[in-house]
């Protein structure tokens, strides 16, 4: 098994994996621990000799577009007598990467300089991934109000829209993405790693990833307080949730189909107590828990999602009260 298959199989979740590279640094109930094992077992992105990660270590605009030409498997050649911008010199180990990744259109030569030792920005390497793994993004160019700083005609639009469809790039709870944030090896190799799933990934993976993606962004809306968004959410949710039970019979579907119900309990909630129904939203709020109790149960690639959910429902309780009341949290009451 080639490392490239040994990759699909392993990330997709159809066999066991586990690594020959030893990280010292990053824990083993880290959420990200999986994804930088596969990525140093693939070489897009190793440990030193030591065996540290350095997940908060920087990372510059040529060690970026390294990991990303490697993501998009785009063959490097040895050396090169070509530079394509003033602060490259052909000599230095990124040059032939720099080359190439202008020859591919990775890297668009517009500026006098390429800047290889800045830091790289969640933007600049966001285009970096998706251009060396050809990724299209045009369905995106026509993409609205994406997040709160990333402006409706940026250029950056299509390339954020698509990150907001498969949740490839971290999004805060304010509804921003901070497009010129500067980029850990964290950050990094979780966005190579997303990517590398949906660039791989078959329909069905893309629509669950879809899902989760929806999920995340309806949880953000009920922490911010925008419940109108959160309910246009849940239709969304319930599309894709359809489109995953006609395609795949299995414990996934089970668990999606939990939480879309555990979502429209949840909003139906929050209408409730709008309009102080409080008894009738807590009883919402129960049927809500059950649903991702059972989400939990079914799918462990779920199981995070209505862990989070669970959270918010309890939180949800606990802000809403009856006066002089008290009332016990809805997993004391779990049957």
């Amino acid at each position: 098994m080639n490392l490239w298959t040994r990759f699909l199989v392993t990330a997709l979740g159809l066999i066991p994996f586990l690594s020959t590279f030893a990280l010292n640094d990053i824990p083993a109930d880290d959420p990200h621990r999986h994804y930088f094992e596969h990525l140093s077992e693939v070489g897009i992105m190793r440990p030193n000799a030591e065996g540290f990660f350095r997940p908060g270590g920087s990372v510059t605009r040529a060690e970026a577009l390294t990991v990303a030409m490697r993501a998009g498997q785009i063959r490097i050649p040895e050396k090169t007598e070509v530079t394509h911008f003033g602060d490259v010199d052909p000599n230095v180990w990124y040059a032939t990467i720099v080359d190439r990744g202008v020859q591919t259109g990775v890297v668009k030569k517009g500026a006098p300089n390429f800047r290889p030792h800045d830091p790289v920005t969640k933007s600049e390497f966001l285009a970096f991934l998706l251009r060396a793994t050809a990724t299209y993004i045009g369905n995106h160019k026509t993409d609205r109000n994406i997040a709160n700083d990333v402006p409706n005609e940026s250029w950056m639009v299509p390339f954020f829209g698509y990150a907001k469809k498969y949740q490839i790039a971290h999004i805060d709870a304010n509804n921003n993405y901070l497009p010129g944030r500067h980029l850990t090896r964290r950050e990094v190799g979780v966005m190579t790693y997303r990517q590398l799933r949906v660039h791989h990934g078959n329909i069905e993976t893309k629509e669950l990833i879809r899902l989760q993606a929806a999920i995340k962004q309806f949880l953000q809306s009920v922490k911010s307080g925008n419940y109108q968004d959160a309910e246009f959410q849940v239709h969304s949710i319930l599309k894709l949730n359809e489109k995953i039970v006609r395609t795949r019979n299995n414990q996934d579907a089970v668990a999606a189909q939990a939480i879309s119900k555990a979502m429209k309990h949840l909003v139906e909630s929050l209408r409730n107590f709008r309009y102080e129904k409080n008894l009738a939203g807590i009883s919402e709020l129960h049927l809500a828990i059950k649903q991702t109790k059972r989400a939990g149960q079914k799918s462990e690639r779920m199981r995070p999602f209505s862990e989070e959910l669970t959270q918010v429902i309890n939180e949800t309780l606990l802000s809403f009260q009856l006066d002089n009341v008290e009332m016990p949290s809805v997993a004391a009451v779990q049957p």
